[in-house]
């Protein structure tokens, strides 16, 4: 009598397991060359946990063919465990730069770890998630106070969070994890690159009812003017847009509130009376306002980043609304444009956060750069911002409205091309030191509280108002604040 057909090893993992593997290590560019995949399989083979692997994987001059193969002898080994550790320590020596390793650790965290049963709805989030690009600034939305997470430095990779965040023992192993998730899939920036239908499956199965809404937000008050007659036609006349926006204190992306239906005609000279009334007699406004922190900004076309926003009347009282609360200004065009660059913009918005200067020290003031303004040295520009890659802040020592075309224009470039998210200026030229010592008297902790700080110097000074040797603007851009359905049709309007 015939013995039985031997029967094979259980699987250690699913296909679908075995689909990811590829295509994370398809995602290594080197791995597009025969000759690295001969490499990474012959040392693979010299390995004390994998000895004699090369033997049991069949070459093959295709790339996702011959990565399938290695996949399948790994998942066939008698340890397949150790064995894809193996490659990974392979591919770590051979490739240690590689942004196709975050991913594979992680891929290889979940399935080497102790049996959890939420495996299999992971690797699918880990499939969706792996042809985002590299957005900045993602450990925000880690949940606040995650044990053994308070340590980020705002560089990590989104595998490298999502690794961290998986990798946890205690009784609230997944709630970080589907915090984190949950936040990540209500990323502006992340629901315009992909839906994610299994982040957004796993969340609802394992995160349990959303968070209400932290009890702590900034209130952000945009008031948008958009040039409806030329500047150079006597009194320009403005279209007026007000909105506001909750953020979290933290910093992040925020959420539309409401917007005034409303949108009134107005010439230059009747912006600070009736503008200012628009905004003062909007009774949703006028509720949510109290008891919360408030930024109010103004997005401005080019011609007006010199306006003295920060002087509209706050109401009854008919003190400037800039005594009561921060007032920074903003620039339309970057606002309104999708094409400029927002991976340069976020990157130097993350230097506002830290609390020192490249060089040690603790003043956030001297993180402010002062370029030089001739127009003779403005060709320079550019190779002056590029070896200041942590510059987040321009100082001029010529207001921005009177600087020379030329300078204006590379100033413009700063914005719009090197992502520079602060400009700081007074109304008339003069020395830099005057006004960094008197913005100093008012302590900054970090170069992030200069919309603060500038509020502060306003209340202080405010016997000055109205004075241009003593008025500030301050062009603050938060990346995070940007909403790009703001010219979508107004509730009631006609389409």
């Amino acid at each position: 009598m015939s013995g039985a057909a031997p029967t094979p090893p259980p699987r250690p993992w699913s296909g679908a397991a075995d689909r990811l593997l590829t295509e994370v290590l398809l995602g290594c560019p080197r791995m597009r060359r025969h000759d690295f995949r001969q490499q990474l399989v012959a040392a693979m083979g010299r390995s004390a946990a994998t000895p004699g692997i090369d033997a049991d994987i069949t070459e093959h001059g295709r790339p996702s063919t011959h990565v399938r193969h290695l996949v399948e002898a790994v998942a066939a080994r008698t340890d397949p465990r150790v064995a894809l550790e193996s490659l990974c320590d392979a591919l770590r020596t051979l490739a240690p730069d590689d942004a196709a390793l975050p991913w594979l650790d992680l891929t290889t965290l979940l399935l080497t770890r102790d049996p959890e049963p939420h495996t299999g709805e992971l690797l699918s989030v880990v499939a969706e998630l792996l042809h985002l690009p590299a957005f900045p600034g993602l450990h925000r939305h880690v949940p606040g106070n995650t044990a053994g997470l308070r340590d980020l430095s705002g560089e990590e990779s989104l595998p490298a969070l999502l690794g961290r965040l998986a990798d946890r023992r205690g009784p609230d192993v997944l709630g970080p994890l589907t915090g984190f998730l949950r936040a990540l899939g209500a990323d502006p920036r992340v629901t315009r690159h992909a839906e994610l239908p299994a982040l957004r499956r796993f969340v609802d199965a394992f995160g349990g009812p959303a968070p209400a809404a932290a009890a702590r937000v900034r209130l952000i008050i945009q008031i948008r003017l958009d040039e409806e007659t030329p500047e150079h036609a006597g009194d320009t006349r403005y279209r007026l847009r007000l909105s506001y926006y909750r953020q979290p204190i933290a910093g992040g992306p925020f959420e539309r509130a409401d917007r005034l239906p409303v949108i009134a005609s107005l010439t230059r000279s009747e912006l600070a009376a009736t503008g200012a009334a628009a905004l003062v007699h909007w009774p949703a406004l006028r509720r949510e306002i109290r008891g919360k922190a408030v930024r109010i900004e103004f997005l401005l076309p080019r011609s007006m980043l010199g306006h003295a926003a920060e002087l509209w009347s706050s109401g009854a009282t008919g003190r400037p609304i800039g005594q009561h609360h921060p007032v920074v200004v903003r620039s339309l065009e970057r606002y309104t444009d999708p094409f400029v660059n927002f991976e340069a913009w976020h990157a130097r918005w993350q230097q506002l956060g830290s609390l020192v200067t490249g060089d040690g020290r603790a003043d956030p003031l001297d993180r402010i750069g002062w370029p030089p303004l001739d127009p003779a040295r403005v060709a320079d520009l550019p190779d002056w911002l590029a070896a200041r890659p942590a510059l987040a802040c321009l100082g001029l020592d010529v207001p921005y409205d009177q600087l020379h075309a030329d300078v204006r224009y590379a100033v413009d470039d700063a914005m719009y091309l090197d992502g520079m998210p602060g400009l700081l200026w007074r109304r008339v030229a003069g020395d830099a030191d005057v006004l960094v010592e008197a913005l100093r008297d008012h302590r900054p902790a970090r170069l992030a509280d200069l919309p603060d700080t500038v509020h502060r110097y306003r209340r202080k000074l405010r016997a000055h108002t109205g004075d241009p040797r003593h008025d500030v603007t301050l062009l603050w851009e938060d990346p995070d604040c940007v909403d790009p359905d703001q010219d979508s049709p107004f509730p009631g309007m006609a389409g």
